[in-house]
């Protein structure tokens, strides 16, 4: 990352849990370790997006950064008792910076993380939930509607079954949302209710106990439903087929674009698409290893365009990052700014990473007594100024472990088997401790 003009950012492990609640969305508000004190509501960070952004509103930035960040992420999963709390995540945040050209940017950086670590067991998993919100929003349905269907879009891969399913779910949902927020009906229908309220009753202030505001919500209710009810089913159809592309890119982009027609601006989301797609190519990475998954969304809270995902074979996800302008305002910036990031998730990766790189480094121990601690001292800062690991220890402690070991001679000079070393020839010294 540091090749690609990345500066390491540290940010603070306890934050105001609004921070991480405003980004989260239900699932990861469920996980996050919050807690009081001094009449704060503070969180443990679940990960790094939504400080980095907070960072850019602070510090005021101007032009865009290009931040890396690792470090320790908490989550409480009260469904798996086996749980490890604390995780690992690493990874880069592209904030004041839109288009392609960023998005290729971070994406080649993901995987190419993984060829530096000599992971060879990988697949690049591409979508896009800004033409997906886009497409969908053609069926004009209700945005919580919209937002429930696209949460249990699964269900849609059991076929006929799926659809049934999750149309009783929605029967209950819209309901119960009508309940919590009586809004959930009217809230984009204010000339629809007018309308009813001067066709109910003008003589009576009450029918049968019910307000005329009572009825008349009553009758735009069920007006609404019946004409959504045309709409989830047309919308249920277009995400059915939608999900069904999952290609490679030279077919899966043809199918997207069929769907897409004469729409303008899902032409323009679209040509982005197809151009980010290309600047991967000119980042070497091969098309056959790319797979194209339309309806991938990471989190459908805030996510706003193009979404991925790095998985082994297996499906093991390894790393994931998208597109999310409007994450600066929904956290209390004055504008939406243009922002695109990774994460790798590092206690994924250490299960398959090549042995050679979780090697640690060779330790040595220097023998030292009482007589030889000072001329013994000296060679162990030289040695360690030169990156060999130098562990000073006793012959008690040497024998004990039966470690060949270095040791200082009655002269001061270093032995390392039958060979004697000074500091004149230190360099020599270091070239036979790395093996070459």
């Amino acid at each position: 990352m540091t090749r690609y003009g990345y500066q390491l950012i540290e940010t603070p492990i306890i934050e105001k849990a609004d921070l991480f609640l405003t980004k989260a969305g239900d699932q990861v508000a469920e996980r996050l370790f919050t807690f009081e004190r001094h009449g704060h509501n503070l969180a443990l960070r679940p990960e790094f997006t939504a400080a980095a952004a907070h960072l850019y509103i602070t510090t005021k930035h101007k032009t865009p950064v290009r931040w890396q960040f690792n470090g320790p992420i908490f989550e409480d999963n009260p469904s798996d008792p086996t749980q490890q709390y604390q995780h690992y995540s690493s990874g880069a945040e592209l904030i004041g910076l839109a288009g392609p050209i960023a998005e290729a940017e971070i994406i080649s950086m993901a995987v190419q993380g993984l060829k530096e670590l000599e992971i060879e067991d990988w697949t690049l998993v591409i979508g896009h939930v800004g033409l997906t919100r886009h497409l969908l929003a053609s069926f004009d349905l209700d945005p919580r509607t919209q937002h429930f269907i696209l949460s249990h879009r699964d269900m849609l891969r059991y076929g006929s079954k799926g659809k049934i399913n999750l149309l009783a779910l929605l029967a209950q949902y819209i309901p119960y949302m009508e309940r919590q927020h009586p809004e959930y009906i009217s809230q984009n229908s204010a000339e629809d209710l007018l309308e009813v309220l001067l066709n109910t009753t003008a003589n009576a202030s009450t029918m049968g106990g019910r307000s005329r505001d009572d009825i008349a919500r009553r009758l735009l209710r069920k007006r609404q439903q019946g004409a959504q009810a045309t709409q989830i089913k047309d919308a249920l159809y277009f995400l059915q087929k939608w999900m069904n592309i999952r290609s490679t890119p030279a077919w899966a982009m043809d199918d997207i674009e069929n769907f897409v027609g004469y729409d303008v601006d899902a032409a323009a989301l679209y040509a982005d698409w197809q151009t980010v797609i290309q600047l991967l190519q000119a980042y070497q990475i091969p098309l056959e290893r790319v797979m194209i998954q339309p309806d991938l969304a990471r989190t459908w809270d805030y996510y706003t365009g193009l979404v991925f995902e790095i998985r082994t074979e297996t499906g093991l996800q390894l790393a994931g990052g998208g597109r999310y302008d409007e994450l600066t305002r929904l956290i209390g910036g004055v504008d939406s700014v243009p922002a695109v990031g990774f994460a790798y998730y590092v206690d994924r990766l250490l299960r398959i990473l090549p042995k050679a790189h979780i090697e640690q480094p060779r330790t040595f121990y220097l023998l030292m007594n009482v007589s030889n601690s000072a001329i013994a001292a000296q060679w162990a800062t030289e040695l360690r100024k030169r990156s060999i690991n130098i562990i000073l220890t006793d012959q008690a402690e040497h024998t004990a472990n039966a470690i060949i070991s270095l040791q200082v001679d009655t002269n001061g000079n270093l032995l390392l088997g039958r060979k004697t070393y000074t500091f004149e020839t230190i360099d020599l010294l270091v070239k036979t401790l790395n093996g070459r």
